[in-house]
């Protein structure tokens, strides 16, 4: 990724020499804005070097104040019928951090990243159903090929299917459709139940663990799914928050239960896939915040949508915004070390 460049400005108070600074433009629809740092005055400008130096000392102050600034600008295109404007404030400088972050990263140090992510990603959404393989193990087994012992085919299974899931979402660009929700739980149920591999299911003997509601009968998954497709993407282009419509959708595509197994793990992924296709950061799935991301859904049982869009606004704030300014401030600095990245560089 290449280092996006600042430009030198000056300015030319009365009575007083010239002042430089450094200026960013940022754009949000029409609205534009500078952040501007000031680096010095005189009647001598700054030389290359001095501006290369001043470039590499105040990266992060300025890309910093940039996705705040963007944060408040964009915060008063969106419709929002849950979050807060705090939230949304909070929601889009994650996203416009997130964005500088890997603007400033180099491929190698953008791979790493996204592999530890990956793994993390892998062991928490399966961990949430039951798989008991640790992240380190799960690192040594996708990553290095150490299979973990005493670990059942099915548990291994669970983590290597998420690799071509990686693989397929990563390489999918278009709009959530009933195949790419399908072809999505084919992979995760490969070699698992590769009888109701990517097929909705046919019965409507289901039951869902704390939850006294009825699924959506197995006649109308069709037409149920396609419907909640259609209203998503008609509520993003009436200007209501991306967030918020994933985490509704979510919500609601759990209690359509579509598949007879696996659904949360289906789920899981579309939600990330919706934050991945906005720009957002995805969210991770973790055992420890499992009851917190499972009362999250009650409330939406109970219709209480509010407090369920907030939980997951809070979950993400409280995974990826420190993470990610510190993140932020470790690529904003020029490169130092040598040898070859650890994927706790960036935990």
């Amino acid at each position: 990724m290449a280092r996006k460049p600042y430009r030198i400005e000056i300015d030319y108070p009365k009575k007083r020499s010239p002042q430089y600074n450094l200026v960013k433009e940022v754009r949000v629809g029409n609205k534009h804005r500078k952040i501007k740092k000031y680096i010095g005055s005189g009647y001598t400008p700054p030389s290359p070097a001095d501006v290369q130096r001043f470039c590499e000392e105040f990266a992060y102050e300025i890309e910093l104040k940039a996705a705040q600034k963007k944060a408040e600008m964009s915060c008063a295109l969106y419709k929002s019928d849950y979050l807060t404007r705090e939230q949304i404030g909070f929601l889009e400088e994650i996203r416009f951090v997130y964005e500088s972050f890997k603007e400033l990263m180099t491929t190698n140090e953008l791979e790493v990243y996204e592999k530890n992510f990956e793994i993390k990603y892998i062991q928490g959404t399966t961990h949430i159903e039951g798989n008991t393989i640790s992240l380190p193990e799960a690192a040594d087994w996708l990553l290095r090929g150490v299979q973990p012992k005493d670990k059942s085919l099915r548990e291994l299974n669970e983590h290597r299917n998420f690799i071509n899931v990686a693989a397929y979402r990563n390489k999918y660009y278009r709009k959530i459709t009933l195949d790419f929700i399908k072809h999505l739980h084919a992979l995760i149920m490969y070699n698992i139940d590769d009888d109701s591999a990517g097929s909705f299911r046919r019965s409507d003997d289901i039951f869902i663990s704390g939850c006294d509601f009825r699924v959506c009968p197995s006649e109308l998954i069709e037409p149920e799914l396609s419907n909640m497709i259609t209203n998503y993407y008609s509520r993003l282009d009436a200007g209501h928050h991306l967030f918020e419509e994933a985490v509704l959708f979510h919500h609601r595509f759990e209690q359509t239960h579509p598949f007879t197994n696996g659904n949360g793990r289906v789920g899981r992924e579309v939600f990330n896939y919706m934050l991945m296709r906005g720009r957002y950061p995805r969210l991770l799935f973790l055992g420890d915040g499992r009851d917190i991301y499972l009362n999250a859904l009650r409330f939406g049982d109970n219709e209480n949508y509010a407090d369920m869009v907030s939980i997951f606004a809070k979950i993400i704030q409280e995974q990826r915004f420190e993470v990610l300014r510190d993140n932020l401030r470790k690529v904003a600095a020029p490169i130092k070390k040598s040898g070859q990245l650890r994927l706790t560089d960036y935990i």
